[in-house]
């Protein structure tokens, strides 16, 4: 395991929806509130969220340097032949403000590491309000607007990414889909940043 990723564990405060069982790695914290100067983790994860408006920007090209910073760090900590996908993002593909940058990040990935097996088995069905717009945490909401699509062939593992970790709504949503098209299939996520709140910042409450 890289030096830069390391796993969620019992001993650590998890997010709200995430199970000791649940097999899950991040790279850095993300500093709730922060803005960009809080941490490098903050500015990495603002560029990358950048809104597709800013494309033709001067500030796009943060965005694209985040996108093969993740997808370099991704690649080093990937195996030959894992299977990755991305979790949804709460905007569906056919929205105009749809953003690729996760899947983004796998193309830039899979070029460093040919053996990479993306696969995309599910979709959001409809535009969501995102959670950090007001939008619900709860994983049975996230879970009704998904859609499965499958994969290419039989696979026995898959490698959920996203880019933050806050309360692991979204990743245990997709983890029971895909246990119930697949049973038995093992689910592993990869955030490139977990979400941590300052003592002075009052806690999401569910």
């Amino acid at each position: 395991m890289p030096p830069l990723w390391r796993k969620l564990d019992v001993s650590q405060d998890l997010p709200i929806y995430i199970r000791h069982e649940d097999e899950a790695y991040y790279a850095r914290e993300y500093i709730a509130k922060g803005g960009f100067k809080a941490s490098e983790a903050n500015r990495l994860i603002l560029n990358l969220k950048k809104t597709v408006d800013r494309r033709g920007q001067k500030d796009w090209y943060y965005k694209e340097q985040s996108i093969k910073q993740f997808a370099r760090e991704l690649a080093s900590l990937l195996g030959e032949n894992t299977v990755v996908a991305t979790i949804p993002t709460s905007k569906c593909k056919t929205d105009p403000q749809y953003d690729s940058r996760l899947e983004d990040v796998l193309i830039a990935a899979k070029r460093l590491r040919p053996s990479l097996c993306v696969e995309q088995p599910i979709e959001i069905t409809e535009t969501l309000t995102a959670a950090h717009a007001g939008g619900s945490r709860r994983p049975d909401e996230f879970y009704s607007h998904l859609q499965w699509k499958g994969f290419s062939q039989t696979r026995d593992h898959v490698v959920l990414i996203d880019d933050v970790l806050t309360t692991g709504s979204h990743f245990q949503a997709c983890k029971r889909l895909l246990l119930e098209r697949v049973p038995g299939i093992r689910v592993i996520g990869v955030f490139w940043a977990k979400t941590v709140w300052p003592s002075d910042i009052e806690e999401i409450e569910e």
